[in-house]
């Protein structure tokens, strides 16, 4: 009975979102920087394979990006906002059902959305292909679907971030602040810590210990984003580890659960006027 009003609330944010007009727009910008990668192609003709490769997966990660941003985070709000709420817990669902719910209604309408994607990327992947077969030498389809998959999974932890700010916020706004600098931080934090260790090799800038401190504390409560990234190896061919893989999945599939366990801790004790 639990699954069955969980699925129930999910198919019907699902829903929600479908009809949201903004999911168009995201499409037709997703749709519209595919087909500028036919058209100037043959601009890169030393990287067409690399540079098809990657605009591809960009637009679908950006497009991915925009839709949990924009019409995700509405999904959450919304209720909060117009005081649906109480009509919706006066039914026989619990507070951790609902945040469930909501969450899996979030990742089913990514996860259609990327299918859509998915098929209009495979579909410009194979326009220029055919157009410029001698450059896609080292392209794999399977390397392909894997940096795909691993987009997917990235966005399905960004809607726990965006359901756990909901909880703890009263905007939507906030919500989006939040969310958005959290991802920011998370896709960029590995490359910074990165630069920091070298440059304390060479010696050439030495950052402060509180700093490097900081940033180690930052790096174990900040999802790492970047673990989720294959776009290089995807542009370039090349084979991705099994292990690098499992490591990925199990880090992304922890931190959304732990997600889950706090917004619904802090769901149960909030009170709504």
């Amino acid at each position: 009975m639990i699954l069955l009003r969980v699925f129930a609330l999910a198919k019907v944010t699902c829903k929600e979102g479908i009809r949201d007009r903004s999911l168009f727009g995201i499409f037709l910008l997703a749709l519209f920087l595919m087909g500028l990668n036919i058209a100037v192609a043959g601009f890169f003709m030393r990287d067409l394979g690399k540079v098809t490769v990657d605009i591809n997966l960009s637009a679908i990660s950006f497009a991915g990006l925009l839709l949990v941003f924009f019409v995700g985070i509405n999904l959450m709000a919304k209720d909060i906002d117009k005081k649906t709420i109480h009509l919706v817990l006066s039914k026989p669902f619990s507070r951790a059902e609902y945040i469930w719910g909501k969450y899996l209604g979030l990742v089913l309408l990514v996860m259609t959305t990327l299918v859509v994607l998915l098929v209009l990327s495979c579909a410009t992947v194979t326009a220029v292909h055919g157009m410029y077969p001698g450059f896609f030498g080292g392209f794999s389809w399977e390397v392909y679907f894997w940096a795909v998959a691993f987009i997917g999974f990235q966005l399905t932890l960004l809607c726990g971030i965006v359901v756990f700010f909901s909880t703890i916020t009263t905007s939507s706004f906030i919500t989006l602040i939040f969310s958005v600098a959290t991802y920011l931080v998370g896709i960029s934090l590995e490359e910074v810590l990165f630069y920091l260790k070298g440059q304390a090799a060479s010696k050439d800038v030495v950052a402060s210990e509180a700093l490097h401190s900081f940033l180690e504390v930052v790096a174990w409560i900040v999802p790492n984003f970047a673990a989720f990234d294959f776009k290089v190896e995807a542009a370039h061919g090349l084979a991705i580890e099994s292990g690098r893989l499992a490591i990925s999945a199990g880090y992304g599939f922890c931190y959304i659960v732990l997600l889950l366990w706090l917004s619904t801790v802090i769901f149960r004790r909030r009170e709504f006027n």
